[in-house]
């Protein structure tokens, strides 16, 4: 798998599509993952079905790894749930939501896009049709959730460099060329490209 974290305006939805499509790859946005936590009957048929796709050797491994307590709320152990069904079925791009704190480091590629503040701001302001005063505040709401998201659920600073395998600015850098970065670290570390999208 490949886990992405991103400050808002740093590498938007087409990074991950692109990613996803170039490894072949089923692309889980924080809104879908969000979504099944919240819904307990879409959350049972996913792991119901996953599970009789995916009984083997991992299996012993992940259910190891449900036991270990992150937090205390409902929502998240029903997001740590979905995470590790997403990570044991493999083969897929989950993009925030903490993923690489609860995710094994062994079998995936952690990445955090960044960019410089004001350039990220011009990023959402022209995408959004907005002007850069008004793009501002919700740049800077965004970022202030996420840290507050990652701190509050799992004591973590999602700043520090050290919780990813590979960290990318993304502010000189296009759609195409942030990919093929994440590409090759995924080769480097895991052997995964276009031509073998089976997880090792």
């Amino acid at each position: 798998y490949v886990l992405i974290s991103r400050e808002k305006g740093a590498g938007g939805h087409q990074v991950d599509n692109l990613i996803g499509q170039k490894l072949g790859w089923q692309v889980f946005d924080r809104q879908i993952v969000d979504a099944i936590a919240q819904r307990t009957k879409m959350r049972q048929q996913m792991v119901e079905y996953l599970d009789e796709k995916t009984r083997g050797g991992l299996e012993e491994f992940f259910r190891h790894v449900l036991t270990k307590e992150i937090g205390t709320t409902d929502y998240l152990r029903h997001l740590r749930q979905v995470l590790l069904t997403l990570g044991q079925q493999g083969d897929v791009v989950i993009v925030g939501r903490g993923a690489e704190y609860i995710l094994p480091v062994q079998f995936g590629l952690r990445v955090r896009m960044v960019a410089p503040f004001d350039v990220r701001v011009d990023r959402i302001a022209l995408a959004n049709g907005l002007t850069t005063e008004a793009a501002d505040p919700l740049v800077a709401k965004v970022d202030q959730e996420r840290k507050d998201f990652i701190r509050g659920q799992f004591q973590k600073d999602m700043r520090d460099p050290m919780n990813y395998d590979l960290v990318i600015n993304t502010s000189a850098l296009t759609v195409e060329g942030t990919a093929d970065i994440v590409m090759a670290a995924l080769r480097q570390k895991l052997h995964v490209g276009p031509a073998s999208a089976s997880a090792p």
